[in-house]
């Protein structure tokens, strides 16, 4: 056959090309951007019109009130406020627990609690281990045939009694947070941290895996004293680890087995903050501890569908103050520092690896303030669809602020918890 009888795709004209991408879905828009050099010169300049986010700039992702359940909204300050939809691939994004996010996807717990990751943006989704890859998670079916789950070791005293879950309770009483050390793209060589109950155990997994693989408690770390949070070092291939009792402990991965070793040891405090710990753009090590009150609602309404997810309505938690402290490795303590030593930049916590971006880099933050999302684990076991915080802390007064007119211009549901992303533009 002539070799003109063959569309010559690539040589399609320019403006047919920007006209056909700006009609694709966004998921369609990135592949088509895959398939040769001019069209991916089309999709760029198509994506900077459709996703106003600048490279590395984080957005929101939730579920707005007015979509329907699969569609997910992703809210961009450095747009100006702007907001873009993205319609997500089975279950349903309303349906999904968020228990991590990094690298420009989210970790999410499906309603049979297994986890999956999503890349929002390009719809890719990868399967975890199932939950029953952990080792202290077992299914059983009751006397309906229906599926439940054991979960074991949540007495101490006991391990070997169980507690009975449904599937789409066990989620919220297990997964603490989960982090990521690459983008998964990188396949085996990215692995998934997760930190569960009881009390904050380790487990791993490497994309392709069908198991979950337990690490053992380091020796410094005792009952009641489990991981709260982690962030992943690239430059060592090290995760960082903090403890109930703001303990630093390094995790290695890269050997035949896992390596716990602590670095900074037990600072007493007889309370217990959300704690994180981030890896400071200039070098500093910084653990994060938000502090969370519970307060009581009047008058609270529950419909009946959703009334046996709601452990009590009424009550709800809120930020009532964060502190920052710098971790000095060598003299093996903790220095609190205040809002205005974070050198210009913007701290994101929630749900998410916590992150500091620079605002001069970024003017469309503040600098030295707190953007926070809800990650409080109790407050979401109590009433998942209670209110989910999402703000900015001022340290200098000591208040939760409203972020940019997001209730009023795109209102946001609080299930499943709002959680800050970098999309990967790449």
């Amino acid at each position: 056959m002539d070799a003109a009888a063959y569309p010559d795709w690539p040589a399609l004209p320019e403006e047919l090309m920007d006209m056909v991408m700006r009609l694709l879905d966004i998921p369609d828009l990135f592949r088509a951007g895959a398939v040769c050099t001019s069209w991916y010169a089309a999709f760029s300049a198509a994506r900077r019109a459709r996703i106003p986010v600048a490279d590395g700039s984080p957005c929101l992702l939730y579920s707005c009130a007015g979509d329907d359940a699969d569609t997910a909204t992703m809210y961009s300050a450095s747009g100006g406020g702007a907001a873009f939809k993205v319609r997500l691939p089975a279950p349903a994004f309303r349906s999904r627990h968020v228990v991590g996010a990094g690298h420009g996807w989210v970790v999410t717990a499906d309603e049979e609690s297994n986890l999956q990751l999503l890349n929002p943006l390009t719809t890719a989704q990868l399967d975890l281990p199932p939950v029953t890859g952990l080792r202290h998670v077992e299914s059983f079916a009751d006397e309906q045939g229906r599926t439940m789950y054991r979960l074991y070791g949540e007495d101490p005293w006991h391990p070997d009694l169980a507690m009975p879950y449904k599937p789409k309770e066990l989620r919220l009483f297990l997964y603490h947070k989960a982090y990521l050390s690459c983008r998964p793209s990188a396949g085996a060589a990215c692995v998934v941290l997760l930190l569960c109950r009881p009390d904050g155990e380790l487990s791993f997994a490497r994309i392709g895996d069908d198991r979950w693989t337990h690490i053992a408690k380091s020796e410094f770390v005792q009952l009641d004293s489990g991981y709260r949070g982690a962030a992943y070092n690239d430059k060592d291939g090290l995760f960082y680890l903090v403890s109930f009792d703001s303990s630093v402990h390094t995790l290695d991965l890269n050997g035949p087995s896992p390596v716990v070793k602590c670095i900074v040891k037990q600072y007493s405090r007889y309370d217990d903050p959300i704690r994180s710990v981030i890896l400071a753009p200039w070098g500093d090590m910084l653990q994060v501890w938000r502090y969370a009150e519970l307060r009581w609602l009047d008058n609270l309404q529950v419909s009946a569908e959703i009334a046996d997810e709601v452990i009590c309505p009424s009550q709800e938690s809120y930020t009532c103050d964060v502190e920052v402290y710098k971790v000095d490795i060598n003299d093996q303590k903790l220095v609190k520092i205040s809002g205005l030593e974070l050198q210009e930049h913007a701290l994101f916590i929630g749900f998410n690896s916590p992150m500091l971006l620079s605002t001069r880099e970024f003017p469309m933050f503040r600098p030295n303030c707190a953007y926070i999302t809800d990650d409080s684990s109790e407050n979401i076991c109590i009433n998942k669809y209670g209110c989910g915080e999402v703000g900015i802390w001022n340290f200098e007064i000591g208040h939760l602020e409203s972020f940019g007119n997001i209730q009023s211009a795109h209102p946001r549901l609080n299930w499943p918890p709002p959680v800050w992303i970098t999309p990967d533009l790449s």
